[in-house]
């Protein structure tokens, strides 16, 4: 499956707070109840999501259908491409291996709703970014950033792309540097038992689907 350099901007947030949560993985309940608790407000807070979704909870038709709230928003992440590329793009590797992990929860679903879920998940940007009402800036992606400044992005290759998606390396090496051109970046991913702050960089996945809290951040 080819991807596209994607990026949505969103403008500051005049009325109400940003929010960002790390991977959801089906499990919406839970995330509605920790909204709950920090008093979001779903009238005029925001709430951007670092990918994943859906898989390895109980809920992933309920976390694709947050996709039409108006007060929420996700990139990519690499269990909605394993999805889009086994079920749209036919691609039959990526359909065994998004069965194996956790996307089994779709042989359970009527077909007839297949093509709606793909149609949201096929829109998803692969990065996101976002200005506060302070002129802080803010870049979403899914598991890492290869590039050297936020600018990058637009000329990033497929290989590129694709580690924005999959790639755990500067996490497994704890790499210190810092993205220019953007204030701070976060991450899901790569699994952390508490927020990994590298460089500007945050790592906000403490893996909801193993028993733990989700981590959302304000911003």
């Amino acid at each position: 499956m080819k991807l596209q350099a994607s990026r949505l901007k969103l403008p500051p947030n005049t009325t109400g707070t940003d929010y960002v949560v790390g991977d959801i993985h089906g499990h919406v309940t839970q995330l509605l109840n920790n909204l709950e608790d920090i008093g979001f407000n779903k009238g005029c807070d925001r709430l951007i999501c670092v990918g994943d979704l859906i898989d390895r909870g109980p809920e992933s038709i309920e976390a694709i259908e947050l996709l039409d709230e108006p007060w929420f928003y996700a990139v990519m992440g690499n269990h909605e491409y394993l999805m889009l590329s086994g079920m749209r793009h036919k691609n039959s590797k990526d359909r065994m291996v998004w069965l194996k992990n956790g996307g089994e929860w779709v042989m359970h679903s009527a077909p007839s709703e297949w093509e709606g879920w793909l149609d949201r998940i096929e829109t998803l940007p692969i990065t996101i970014e976002v200005s506060t009402t302070t002129g802080i800036t803010y870049g979403i992606v899914h598991a890492d950033f290869p590039g050297v400044h936020w600018d990058d992005f637009e000329r990033f290759d497929q290989a590129q792309l694709y580690r924005c998606i999959w790639s755990r390396s500067n996490f497994n090496s704890r790499s210190e540097h810092s993205v220019r051109g953007i204030d701070y970046l976060f991450h899901g991913h790569c699994i952390s038992d508490f927020e990994l702050k590298l460089g500007n960089r945050y790592y906000i996945e403490p893996g909801v689907f193993l028993g733990n809290d989700f981590i959302i951040k304000k911003l």
